[in-house]
């Protein structure tokens, strides 16, 4: 031959004229069964052993070892140090000297452990590896397992990214489970020292399971999502479908060790994670970057936890699943310093808290939770009639005045929200912060409050000077002792009547910044819903924020009840119609809550002759309004538009019998002239003004009140 094994015997080379693995275990085999193993045999077998080594990357005496396995392998045997000194014809003592080598070759990946017989070096058997032996009989490039052994292995990562590695391997090549995890044990083996290996072990968690658990750990790392497939876990490490199937039954089932560990958590039907736990056993000191603690929580910590369980909870499998159940409690058990978590625990069973702390989470986020939310806690048949329960005000919950039921959105779809008892208890001192605020248009704060001038007639003033100390807050925390200890209400009710325009609602605006009280506007048109029953329930609703909202304050802010006469007309024939007779249950509503009022109610009406006798009797003072006297009107004029001279003034007050609202529109019009004619208006421009100002020979209502 011409090649570079011309020195080689014929005998050893290949169809492809290198030398040929399988052809140099055949003729050392020729040359060493049943031989002695002795300097004089080897040497004859040396040229077909040092080929072998050449053509697999064997060092030293390993092909020595590797042939006997070989052979044996060939008729389904494995291999252990009797059956080679057999094979060789020589005392095992022999055979124990190149035991090394044998050794090497399982570490290198030439041979695998036979998983059923394990033990001290003379009970252990060996198989080819069945990458090795495929490629030795094909012909092909033999490439050993890498070395994982040999590796830089520096931590638990580097670990469960090599055992990952290895079940990666294992499928591509078909390796056997039993030899995946019987490498997977050596490998553990090896490294002992790490407190993952050390901990999976000392829990008693299969072999089969401590794989699954490490791979899951590298894709901790390495997955986006955090998550491992379910099927492509079941594939990398088994290769039985049976095995497959029913590990994947005992994740979906909630019997697996590494669930009942709480190291895994199932997610769905299709993929697993770790748990906070299983995080904190992987990553260890690592771990507060990635997982926050459920123990130590405050109420929005908890509020939070809870809404991830019930986001983790599997879709396709509604109900208070026991993963919920054992999650919240563990959640619970962590938190019992929460006040809210014992007092719970001990009046509602677990399902009924896990409902209450939901409609927390949604609070805390300005939000409410729909009632169809409920079929994602509730089993189909139950979750129908816990609507219906709710709907009826009949959920303990509900009884306990927790949370409530009302209509929320563009649909008034049906929605669960936390009661003000609720936002207290589980918010604690933060829970005003959550009682329903409102808004802008219906919240006055004294401090927001313009403050102006008023003129009115001694009379008037007077009644006006008397309410104003009536609730200064010295005199009315006298006040409403006095009353208590005399059994009478300790509420005042004042009514303000008269025309449009003559000043009663900044009246009301003006005694509540020098009492310092804020106003808590009621908005009529709200209280009148289209949706039968809503309007009583949105009535009641009013009183009860207004208490929340004494209870909640400093000062009892002042409820104003503004054109009032809507709702405290004269009570309807209750025959005449259904609108009749809602109106009439809203008025007797009110009535009761008069009778029982803790605070400061003041109403205004245009049209006095229409209220019902029964409101007239519940107000302490009632205020008449009539338009302005003369000298009143000469006041207003000035105070609206001072740059006028005395005689102006004299002549507008005498000619025009205007209310203070209609004297506000004409110094409006006439700061508009001014700012687009660079110029005040002058005196026949202004009666002008006042001539416009009239309609049909009578004041316009504009809305003043």
């Amino acid at each position: 031959m011409t090649n570079r094994h011309t020195n080689k015997s014929a005998c050893l080379i290949g169809l492809d004229g290198k030398i040929s693995a399988i052809n140099c275990i055949h003729t050392a085999a020729k040359l060493l069964k049943g031989k002695r193993l002795t300097n004089q045999s080897i040497s004859k077998a040396m040229e077909a052993l040092s080929g072998l080594a050449q053509c697999t990357g064997m060092t030293g005496m390993e092909p020595l070892v590797f042939v006997p396995v070989f052979d044996r392998d060939l008729t389904e045997s494995s291999t252990g140090v009797t059956d080679i000194a057999n094979y060789y014809n020589c005392p095992v003592l022999d055979v124990m000297m190149y035991y090394s080598y044998l050794d090497a070759l399982e570490k290198d990946g030439f041979l695998t452990l036979d998983m059923g017989v394990l033990g001290s070096p003379l009970r252990r058997k060996y198989r080819v590896n069945i990458n090795v032996l495929e490629a030795i009989i094909q012909g092909k490039e033999v490439r050993p397992k890498q070395d994982y052994k040999r590796r830089k292995l520096r931590n638990q990562y580097d670990f469960c990214h090599i055992v990952s590695e290895m079940a990666d391997t294992r499928k591509k090549e078909g390796v056997d489970t039993q030899i995946l995890l019987g490498d997977i044990m050596k490998l553990e083996d090896a490294f002992l020292s790490l407190n993952l290996v050390k901990a999976l072990r000392d829990k008693k968690i299969n072999i089969e399971n401590r794989a699954l658990f490490y791979i899951i750990c590298d894709d901790y790392i390495f997955c986006s999502e955090r998550e491992t497939y379910l099927s492509e876990l079941m594939s990398s490490v088994f290769d039985s479908p049976g095995d497959r199937l029913s590990i994947r039954c005992s994740f979906l089932q909630l019997e697996n060790p590494l669930i009942k560990e709480d190291l895994v958590e199932g997610v769905g039907e299709n993929s697993v994670k770790l748990t906070n736990q299983g995080v904190m056993l992987f990553l260890e000191e690592k771990a507060n970057a990635f997982v926050k603690s459920i123990e130590g929580l405050d109420c929005y910590g908890f509020a939070s936890a809870i809404n991830k369980i019930f986001q983790d909870a599997d879709e396709n499998r509604p109900g208070f699943s026991e993963e919920i159940r054992k999650k919240l409690f563990r959640l619970e058990l962590s938190n019992r310093h929460l006040p809210f978590v014992d007092k719970l625990k001990t009046n509602y069973d677990q399902l009924d808290c896990f409902l209450f702390y939901l409609v927390c989470y949604e609070c805390m986020k300005d939000s409410s939770l729909d009632l169809g939310s409920l079929n994602s806690i509730y089993p189909k048949a139950q979750s129908v009639r816990m609507v219906h329960m709710l709907k009826s005000n009949e959920h303990p919950l509900q009884k306990a005045k927790l949370v409530e039921c009302s209509k929320q959105g563009f649909f008034d779809r049906s929605a669960l929200t936390l009661t003000d008892n609720g936002k207290r208890l589980f918010f604690g001192e933060d829970a005003r912060n959550f009682m329903e605020k409102v808004g802008g248009r219906d919240f006055f704060l004294p401090e927001k409050i313009v403050e102006r001038k008023l003129f009115f007639c001694e009379e008037v003033q007077a009644q006006l000077d008397l309410l104003q100390k009536s609730l200064e807050e010295d005199h009315f925390a006298m006040l409403r002792k006095r009353l208590e200890e005399k059994g009478m209400h300790t509420g005042i009710a004042a009514l303000l009547y008269g025309p449009s325009g003559t000043g009663k609602t900044e009246s009301v605006m003006q005694i509540a910044k020098a009492t310092g009280r804020a106003i808590y506007h009621v908005d009529i048109s709200s209280t009148k819903s289209c949706w039968f029953g809503e309007s009583e329930k949105l009535i009641k609703d009013v009183f009860k924020k207004y208490e929340d909202i004494c209870r909640n304050s400093e000062k009892h802010p002042i409820l104003l009840f503004n054109e009032a006469d809507g709702i405290f007309s004269k009570r309807k024939d209750s025959d005449s119609s259904n609108v009749a007779q809602t109106e009439n249950t809203i008025q007797n509503i009110i009535l009761e809550e008069m009778e029982r009022l803790d605070g400061i109610l003041i109403a205004t009406t245009n049209m006095a002759d229409n209220l019902d006798g029964a409101f007239e009797r519940r107000f302490l003072f009632k205020i008449r309004y009539d338009r302005p006297v003369l000298e009143a009107r000469k006041c207003i004029w000035l105070s609206k538009m001072p740059s006028l001279s005395n005689d102006d003034v004299q002549t507008l007050a005498s000619e025009f019998t205007f209310s203070g609202g209609e004297i506000d529109n004409i110094a409006r019009k006439a700061t508009i002239m001014e700012v687009l004619r660079g110029r005040s208006p002058m005196l026949q421009e202004l009666k002008s003004l006042c001539r416009e100002e009239k309609m049909h020979g009578k004041s316009a209502r504009i809305g003043y009140s």
